[in-house]
Protein backbone atom coordinates (compact mmCIF):
# COMPACT_ATOMS: atom_id res chain seq x y z
CA UNK A 1 0.00 0.00 0.00
CA UNK A 2 1.44 3.31 -0.91
CA UNK A 3 1.66 5.97 1.73
CA UNK A 4 0.21 9.48 1.10
CA UNK A 5 0.88 10.52 4.28
CA UNK A 6 2.32 9.36 7.97
CA UNK A 7 0.20 10.98 9.67
CA UNK A 8 -3.25 9.65 8.42
CA UNK A 9 -2.28 5.99 6.79
CA UNK A 10 -4.47 3.54 8.32
CA UNK A 11 -2.00 0.94 8.07
CA UNK A 12 -0.81 -0.01 11.85
CA UNK A 13 2.44 -1.43 9.65
CA UNK A 14 4.51 -0.18 6.89
CA UNK A 15 7.53 -2.18 5.11
CA UNK A 16 10.99 -0.97 4.85
CA UNK A 17 10.10 -0.58 0.70
CA UNK A 18 6.93 1.54 1.79
CA UNK A 19 8.96 4.09 3.99
CA UNK A 20 11.95 4.44 1.73
CA UNK A 21 9.62 5.34 -1.25
CA UNK A 22 7.52 7.84 0.70
CA UNK A 23 11.07 9.63 2.11
CA UNK A 24 12.72 9.15 -1.02
CA UNK A 25 15.50 7.40 0.54
CA UNK A 26 17.39 3.65 -0.22
CA UNK A 27 16.25 0.80 1.49
CA UNK A 28 19.57 1.04 2.91
CA UNK A 29 19.05 4.10 4.84
CA UNK A 30 16.19 2.85 6.15
CA UNK A 31 18.01 -0.40 7.51
CA UNK A 32 20.83 1.77 9.35
CA UNK A 33 17.92 3.97 11.64
CA UNK A 34 16.46 0.55 12.16
CA UNK A 35 19.53 -0.65 13.20
CA UNK A 36 20.37 1.99 15.05
CA UNK A 37 17.56 1.96 17.28
CA UNK A 38 15.30 5.24 15.67
CA UNK A 39 12.61 3.77 14.25
CA UNK A 40 10.70 0.79 16.34
CA UNK A 41 9.89 -2.35 14.41
CA UNK A 42 9.24 -6.44 14.52
CA UNK A 43 11.19 -8.63 13.13
CA UNK A 44 10.69 -11.41 11.46
CA UNK A 45 14.29 -12.63 9.86
CA UNK A 46 17.24 -10.84 8.89
CA UNK A 47 16.16 -7.77 6.77
CA UNK A 48 12.56 -8.64 7.56
CA UNK A 49 10.94 -6.06 9.14
CA UNK A 50 7.96 -4.42 9.82
CA UNK A 51 7.80 -0.72 11.16
CA UNK A 52 5.71 0.91 13.28
CA UNK A 53 3.85 3.66 11.53
CA UNK A 54 3.88 5.39 14.76
CA UNK A 55 7.47 5.13 14.87
CA UNK A 56 8.31 5.92 11.51
CA UNK A 57 6.30 9.51 12.25
CA UNK A 58 7.71 10.02 15.34
CA UNK A 59 11.13 9.81 13.73
CA UNK A 60 10.18 12.46 11.11
CA UNK A 61 8.90 15.08 13.59
CA UNK A 62 11.81 14.48 14.98
CA UNK A 63 14.44 14.51 12.52
CA UNK A 64 16.15 18.27 12.09
CA UNK A 65 17.89 19.23 8.72
CA UNK A 66 20.14 21.82 10.02
CA UNK A 67 23.43 23.78 8.04
CA UNK A 68 27.10 23.89 9.28
CA UNK A 69 29.08 26.39 8.75
CA UNK A 70 31.01 24.57 5.85
CA UNK A 71 27.36 24.92 3.79
CA UNK A 72 27.71 29.14 4.24
CA UNK A 73 29.71 29.69 1.76
CA UNK A 74 27.55 28.04 -0.85
CA UNK A 75 25.41 30.17 -3.27
CA UNK A 76 22.11 29.97 -3.82
CA UNK A 77 22.28 27.06 -6.66
CA UNK A 78 19.99 28.38 -9.60
CA UNK A 79 20.63 26.24 -12.95
CA UNK A 80 22.70 29.29 -13.86
CA UNK A 81 24.69 29.44 -11.09
CA UNK A 82 25.21 26.01 -10.98
CA UNK A 83 27.65 25.70 -13.86
CA UNK A 84 29.95 27.95 -12.64
CA UNK A 85 30.27 26.46 -9.18
CA UNK A 86 33.98 25.75 -8.72
CA UNK A 87 34.65 22.12 -6.85
CA UNK A 88 36.86 24.47 -4.24
CA UNK A 89 33.58 26.29 -3.05
CA UNK A 90 32.07 22.72 -2.31
CA UNK A 91 32.23 21.42 1.50
CA UNK A 92 33.52 18.28 0.86
CA UNK A 93 31.09 15.61 2.14
CA UNK A 94 28.23 16.67 -0.30
CA UNK A 95 30.49 16.31 -3.55
CA UNK A 96 30.30 17.36 -6.81
CA UNK A 97 27.87 14.25 -8.04
CA UNK A 98 25.35 15.18 -5.59
CA UNK A 99 25.12 18.58 -5.49
CA UNK A 100 24.45 18.87 -9.35
CA UNK A 101 21.76 15.69 -8.55
CA UNK A 102 20.12 18.19 -5.77
CA UNK A 103 20.40 21.06 -8.28
CA UNK A 104 18.89 19.24 -11.32
CA UNK A 105 15.63 18.54 -8.43
CA UNK A 106 15.10 21.74 -7.67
Amino acid sequence: MEIRDLATHPQRFITVAELAAYWGVSRQQIYKRIEAGQIGTIRFGARCYRILTQSALAYEQDARVTRGDSHSMLPPIGQEQHSNLDENQMPKKIGLQRLRRMASRG
